[in-house]
């Protein structure tokens, strides 16, 4: 039995990944001299590029929403990314192995060599901790119907270049690493405070009380979709009885605070609205369980309720920097509660932090 639970042991150890993909940012094939004639070309050769080196090697990449957030908040320009100090400053800004980037431009032919044009292309892959240029090759492609598959050409030497440094899917599976997307990242925490008010159902006996708090804990849902989050959310609000005799706890002149702890997971997708700004309606459902204390006219007693809710709301996000967000969010709450459908919208403002 001993010997079965050693080799047990050693199968787990084993059946875990041995060392993590390298970190690899992919930036555009910039063109250099803002040619609009050849414009296009930028997202063709960026595109061939990373769609080739994606689908051979095994690395973990940077999305563009935050190697362009980096750049803007260590001022290296989009139109800079074709030089290797640029591209080296954002590899090392936002803590990459691996950097490739480039740029192109036009080489117009005169005279006799005159429609025999060329498009020189430049890409580079560099080695951030190290910062040393590990590969540097460039191209004199056509510039007439046999410019495409000449771009073909750019993605194969680049992939040869780069498996020196980067391993094959097959290679990182056999290695103990996996290239396989997981199905949560992106972690955070977000605290905040605001306030609601009740309509319908219980707004005739209920008014809400100042502030309502909430904690959620978020992480992005990359094996369903890119944009799409999921949270699980605490939510604490209170609420005191009105004045007057529609119920007998009003009637008896007894002082009622209700505490509700709002539990609830959610969905939301991120609509990028730049490079700071992002729009993300959610829908969320849960319960809610709440204590009531009442006092007064001879009566010290708590009461104890819990009941269904669902959410809809959407939230306004601006990205401070890499780790911190600032939200803003409305959205109406809906409670069944004894037969009662009670709405309560509510804003509220905070702050998400990345873990």
């Amino acid at each position: 039995m001993q010997c079965l639970r050693i080799i047990s042991v050693i199968a787990l150890f084993f059946s875990f990944p041995l060392w993590s993909l390298q970190k690899v940012v992919l930036l555009p094939i910039i063109n250099i001299e803002n040619d609009a004639n050849f414009a296009y070309l930028e997202a063709s050769i960026s595109d061939s590029l990373g769609t080739r080196l994606r689908e051979k090697l095994a690395f973990d990449e940077l999305p563009e929403e935050k190697w362009a957030l980096v750049a803007g908040e260590h001022f290296v320009l989009r139109k800079d990314l074709y030089t290797q100090t640029a591209a080296m400053n954002l590899g090392i800004f936002s803590k990459q192995d691996i950097v490739i980037a480039g740029g192109y431009k036009p080489i117009i032919a005169k005279g006799k060599a005159q429609g025999k044009s060329k498009i020189h292309v430049n890409v580079f892959l560099l080695e951030v901790k190290s910062k040393k240029v590990i590969t540097n090759l460039d191209f004199d492609l056509p510039a007439d119907s046999e410019l495409f598959t000449a771009i073909g050409q750019v993605a194969d030497k680049m992939e040869v270049e780069a498996r020196k440094i980067i391993p094959s899917k097959e290679d990182a599976a056999r290695m103990g690493a996996s290239s396989a997307t997981p199905f949560f990242n992106d972690f955070s925490v977000g605290i905040g405070a605001g306030g609601s008010y009740y309509v319908n159902g219980y707004a005739k006996y209920f008014t809400p009380q100042l502030p309502l708090l909430n904690v959620s804990l978020e992480a992005r849902l990359p094996r369903i979709m890119a944009s799409l989050k999921g949270f699980a959310d605490f939510i604490f609000m209170s609420h005191v009885l009105k004045d007057g005799n529609d119920t007998v706890l009003q009637s008896l002149g007894t002082t009622t605070t209700t505490t509700n702890y709002i539990l609830s997971l959610g969905l939301g997708y991120e609509f990028l609205l730049g490079t700071k700004f992002i729009l993300e309606p959610f829908i969320a459902a849960g319960y809610v369980l709440q204590s009531t204390k009442v006092t007064g006219s001879g009566i010290d007693a708590s009461l104890f309720n819990n009941f269904p809710c669902a959410r809809v709301g959407v939230s306004a996000i601006y990205r401070i920097n890499t780790m911190l967000d600032a939200s803003f969010a409305l959205e109406l709450p809906v409670y069944m509660e004894s037969g009662f459908l009670t709405l309560a919208p509510l804003v509220r403002a905070g702050v998400i932090y990345k873990l």
